[in-house]
């Protein structure tokens, strides 16, 4: 079950960069080849196998990684998240005027929506061309060609399960395109999703249940494996998957402390030891004691050279001071709050303890309040220090503490004695956060005024959310009372004394449970999207008492209806100092193709998804496997 060490990462890093800087930006649709690799160079060797994986992984880590993440784009199209950027009229917060197929969807300033289109593609090219050139290696030991073979299928189905969640019927490619080509054709999701789940099934057969941090093993491709077989509505087979994960490969949940215990600023934010503070440090991530990581992203502060900084820090705490902004005030009318100095003479360092926040992301009345309903939480617990609240804070402006004015080292207050709002902004300045989540150290910052979130491992899938999905696959099934279970076991690791019963369980509770666990960890959209047309095609009914159909999805579904509920932004067109309104529509459920691609396929046609200029220019999609596999010839 454990991964060993993070080696595999090193391997052809040299090779894979150098391949990556003239082929990662182009466009999957441009007329030339896709793979950025000479086979008959790179697939002679083992090493040269390997050295594709990386890439793979490699490609991935970008979903986390750097300022305004894309993952940032993904929370913010669901109930959890908006984007806080309130000075200027570029980031996505007026979806239905700023998301369009010919709109800037891939800038730090905007949204990244043409990244999951593009890195899509690309982490395909890289899938198909192991999978295309595999018995191209002389002498390659079978058992390791299928290794290889199933973390190709690991990555491609990866890819896909966004990108059919994210933008619909796609083009569907199976092989490595060697020469230009013109004519792609959309494929139904259903077809793709049939597809990458018996791939998922042979991944799980011949993947290693053991490989070194950061790759694929047998437990990321069972993980994969269950929540295509939930998409694909086999929810015994799901069930059993998970059943197998959970109980017999070695895997379980972290209820005690482990690993290092890392407290920062003790006189600033003090930390009282607890196993989720454990589990969210970097260094804790990728070690044998952790038995709860099944899939972790690996940078380090001494991989110099392939390290990446996750910006956490920056992207999603609040902008509570900036040079010669008054953001944030004391009753007395003064600067309350400074992050441009570092903690000496008594000084109260906040930059050094939060980050410097701007606010990328901010959370809704829904993700930092409204689904905490139990004060024993720890993900929750400002008393152990894993959650910090505005009020937490507290002025540390160093003309306070020069002046001796008595509200230096006092807590931050939104308003006044006399009700006076003492905050310019409150939606990019008052909010709270998961400090536990969002806290990594960043050494490098020492000497540059800017502690953003440094380089450190992050998960992409555990154990906890396996727990989740088979108790999304018991709510399918209709067996309540074992989808509660799972949920509350989830809750009592977390020290929850508030515990559901079957009468209770609905999937909106369990879509709660994955926003309190897997903040800034899942793709929120993604998987209110799959669910959504998981609601599609078995005409379950969810909370609210209604129920869909797959073609209607983009004007009515349950994403669209757990947005406009539970988003306050959005639902009360809540304008920003800059004067643009929060909103969102249902066919916001699927983004945009990007037209430059559709317009470079001259000789086909690839489908716009509705509420879309072009959409009334599509064609029927390949209905089936056989015509999608002969369109890609």
């Amino acid at each position: 079950m454990k991964i060993k060490s993070y080696k595999i990462l090193r391997i052809g890093l040299i090779a894979i960069a150098l391949q990556c800087a003239a082929g990662c930006k182009r466009d999957f649709l441009k007329p030339d080849p896709l793979s950025i690799y000479e086979p008959s160079v790179t697939f002679t060797t083992k090493e040269g196998l390997l050295a594709a994986v990386t890439a793979c992984n490699r490609n991935l880590t970008h979903v986390w990684y750097g300022e305004n993440a894309p993952i940032l784009t993904d929370m913010l199209f669901s109930e959890e998240a908006v984007s806080g950027i309130t000075d200027k009229s570029g980031p996505a917060q007026d979806l239905n005027a700023v998301i369009t197929p010919t709109s800037n969807n891939d800038d730090i300033n905007t949204n990244h929506i043409n990244y999951f289109w593009r890195e899509g593609y690309n982490g395909i090219k890289y899938a198909n061309t192991i999978i295309s050139n595999v018995d191209r290696v002389p002498g390659l030991d079978p058992a390791l060609k299928d290794q290889m073979l199933g973390m190709a299928y690991f990555h491609r189905a990866f890819r896909y399960l966004w990108l059919v969640f994210d933008f619909g019927d796609v083009p569907f490619l199976t092989q490595e395109v060697t020469s230009p080509k013109v004519n792609y054709k959309s494929t139904k999701a259903s077809v793709i999703l049939q597809k990458i789940t018996s791939d998922m099934e042979f991944a799980v057969e011949h993947v290693p249940a053991t490989g070194d941090f950061g790759a694929v093993t047998k437990g990321a491709c069972q993980q994969l494996l269950i929540k295509c077989y939930l998409a694909t509505s086999q929810f015994d087979k799901a069930i059993a998957t998970a059943n197998d994960l959970i109980n017999g490969s070695g895997y379980s949940l972290m209820t005690n402390s482990f690993g290092t215990f890392v407290n920062p600023m003790p006189n600033v934010h003090n930390i009282t030891r607890n196993v989720i503070w454990d589990l969210h440090r970097w260094q804790n991530k990728s070690i044998g004691a952790n038995k709860e990581s099944i899939m972790t992203l690996v940078s380090r502060e001494e991989l110099a050279n392939s390290r990446q900084d996750m910006f956490t820090m920056r992207n999603a705490t609040p902008y509570y001071s900036g040079t010669g902004l008054q953001l944030i005030t004391t009753p007395t009318g003064k600067a309350g709050m400074s992050s441009s100095y570092t903690a000496t003479n008594g000084k109260i360092d906040i930059r050094k303890t939060y980050g410097r926040g701007i606010a990328h992301s901010r959370g809704t009345w829904y993700s930092n309040h409204a689904i905490w309903d139990d004060p024993d939480d720890l993900r929750h617990s400002r008393a152990t220090g894993n959650w910090m609240n505005m009020e937490d804070l507290v002025y540390n402006n160093p003309s306070l503490q020069s002046s001796g004015d008595a509200y230096y080292g006092k807590n931050v207050q939104l308003r006044d004695a006399a009700g006076k709002l003492l905050v310019t902004d409150t939606v990019r300045t008052w909010f709270d956060w998961p400090h536990y989540k969002l806290y990594i150290e960043t050494p490098r910052a020492e000497t540059q005024d800017n502690y953003n979130g440094g380089a450190g491992d992050w998960y992409v899938y555990r154990l906890a959310e396996t727990y989740l999905l088979r108790a999304e696959a018991y709510f399918w099934k209709g067996d309540l009372a074992l989808a509660a279970a799972d949920v509350n076991t989830i809750r009592s690791r977390a020290k929850c004394t508030k515990m559901y019963n079957a009468g209770e369980m609905t999937m909106g509770k369990i879509m709660d449970e994955r926003c309190r666990e897997l903040y800034y960890e899942e793709l929120r959209h993604m998987e209110l999207s799959r669910v959504s047309y998981i609601f599609a095609t078995t005409h379950k009914s969810d909370e609210f008492g209604k129920s869909y159909t797959v073609e209607n999805l983009s004007k009515d579904s349950y994403w669209y209806n757990r947005v406009i509920t539970y988003n306050d932004f959005y639902r009360k067109n809540v304008t920003t100092t800059y004067g643009t309104v929060f909103r969102i529509s249902p066919y916001h459920l699927l983004w945009p193709v990007p037209q430059g691609d559709i317009d470079a396929n001259s000789s086909g046609r690839i489908n716009q998804n509705f509420g879309y200029s072009g959409y009334e220019k599509n064609v029927e999609p390949y209905a089936n496997l056989e015509d999608a596999l002969a369109g890609e010839k």
